[in-house]
């Protein structure tokens, strides 16, 4: 049966991130450097330094990223990797920590993907000595000083030239991914113009108050024109699949 959203294929290399960035630098797409651990052996390491951040590998939705992830000295790298094993019985992916702006770019369609406009998680504002990371705080707890502090909104007064190698590097990364109908691309945009790609979200939240919409939103869409537009990009891959099949 027909269904929306990356098949197994690009679930499978989007969701292991780790398998995910050696992707991405072999396409010499700009990427935090990083480690894999799991129950004390170092599955694949590159130089990096602190402060670092500590995630689960394969988790998404911010589960298991909060303000105790940026880490400082083996000390805490130790404790929060230890957490990760234990909470989430996982690999710890272990990235250099990337000070910037949360750019997020949602993408539309299969054989033209269209990257929708921009959208940024303003994290300008959260508490003095609070890493800025979307972690459960910003994401999910609306009780939380860091949610009331943070919001999304579409990208305003960036320069074209910044705009395009943001869209342009989300648009390579799908497609190296193999994500289709829909997804979205999280990304970091350093004071000096630097992109580095953090993940990828083959089936991002598509509620009325998400990212994803906001852009869908600001290119002119309404929420029904979204949904079916998804939907008849997955109608349309099935057939052409299921064509290939009888030739």
């Amino acid at each position: 049966r027909p269904y929306t959203g990356a098949g197994p294929q690009g679930l499978y290399l989007a969701q292991d991130k780790g398998l995910a960035k050696k992707l991405f630098q072999f396409y010499n797409i700009r990427t935090p450097y990083f480690a894999t651990c799991y129950q004390g052996k170092l599955d694949h390491s590159q130089e990096i330094s602190f402060p670092l951040i500590v995630k689960p590998e394969a988790e998404d939705g911010s589960l298991g990223i909060d303000q105790g992830s940026v880490v400082g000295s083996v000390k805490e790298l130790m404790e929060r990797i230890h957490y990760v094993q234990e909470e989430f019985n996982s690999p710890a992916l272990i990235e250099e920590y990337i000070e910037g702006r949360e750019i997020y770019a949602g993408i539309l369609g299969n054989q033209n993907p269209e990257v929708l406009p921009l959208v940024e998680l303003d994290l300008s504002r959260l508490p003095e000595g609070m890493p800025k990371v979307a972690g459960m705080e910003v994401k999910w707890e609306k009780d939380s000083e860091a949610y009331k502090l943070t919001k999304s909104a579409p990208v305003e007064g960036m320069d074209e030239e910044t705009q395009e190698l943001l869209s342009s590097t989300a648009l390579t990364t799908y497609r190296i991914l193999k994500l289709r109908d829909y997804g979205r691309i999280d990304m970091r945009l350093t004071d000096k113009g630097k992109v580095y790609v953090i993940e990828a979200n083959p089936n991002p939240w598509l509620s009325s108050n998400s990212e994803f919409f906001m852009a869908a939103k600001k290119s002119g869409r309404s929420y029904a024109d979204m949904i079916a537009e998804i939907i008849e990009f997955a109608r349309t891959d099935r057939r052409k699949r299921d064509k290939l099949h009888m030739a």
